[in-house]
């Protein structure tokens, strides 16, 4: 998913958007619930479009203890279909 929104935000920007990258690191050492609250505030900060599949990753991984009300402070604003894209 990180990969996705990587490629949404340079297509919309003339360069890449480095503010993703740490979600990266936090995953890979085990830091989910941090990558969430980190990818949620970095989708709001950048307004960042998020589809609605990727949402539904989000929800799922959000599924630890104390995390489901962090997604819900994606502004729904960004969220789009599927068939959306962007």
């Amino acid at each position: 998913m990180v990969d996705a929104l990587e490629r949404r935000a340079l297509a919309d920007r003339t360069e890449a958007l480095p503010a993703l990258r740490p979600v990266r690191a936090l995953l890979a050492n085990d830091e989910a619930e941090i990558a969430v609250d980190y990818l949620v505030s970095t989708l709001n900060a950048f307004r960042l479009a998020l589809r609605q599949d990727e949402y539904g990753c989000l929800v799922t991984a959000a599924g630890l203890p104390d995390q489901a009300d962090t997604v819900t402070d994606i502004d729904p604003r960004l969220l789009r279909s599927a068939s959306e894209g962007r």
